[in-house]
C-alpha cells in the first residue's frame, strides 16, 4: 500500500508465506522493493513489530537514511489486547458474562 496526496493505492503484493523471516532475508525482500519503487519515493515503512523487523527498520535506517520505519500499531493493539485477555481478573470476568 502506498499513501500519497492523491490518496492510498495498492502497489504490490509478495506472497512471502514460504520463505524464513530472518533478519536478512526481510532486509533483502525490502531492499528488492526499495530498489523497485525508487528510495526517494518511499519516507516511511510499517510493518509487524516482532524483533526481527526492528532489526531490520534500523537497518533500512541506515541504508536509507531519509526512511523511517515504525511498527504497526493495529499489530501492537491486537498483541496488547491478546495479554489483557489472558490475564487471570479478566478471564474471571469473562466467567461471569
Amino acid at each position: 500500500m502506498v499513501y500519497c496526496k492523491r490518496g492510498t493505492i495498492f502497489v504490490k503484493s509478495i506472497d512471502a508465506s514460504d520463505i524464513v523471516k530472518d533478519t536478512n532475508t526481510l532486509f533483502n525482500l525490502f531492499i528488492e522493493l526499495v530498489d523497485w519503487v525508487g528510495a526517494k519515493n518511499i519516507d516511511h515503512f510499517v510493518t509487524d513489530n516482532g524483533a526481527n523487523y526492528k532489526v531490520v527498520g534500523v537497518l533500512l535506517n541506515d541504508k536509507y537514511p531519509t526512511i523511517k520505519w515504525s511498527p504497526c500499531a493495529a499489530h501492537c493493539l491486537n498483541l496488547l489486547l491478546g495479554d489483557i485477555g489472558k490475564m487471570e481478573l479478566v478471564t474471571l470476568q469473562k466467567g461471569h458474562l
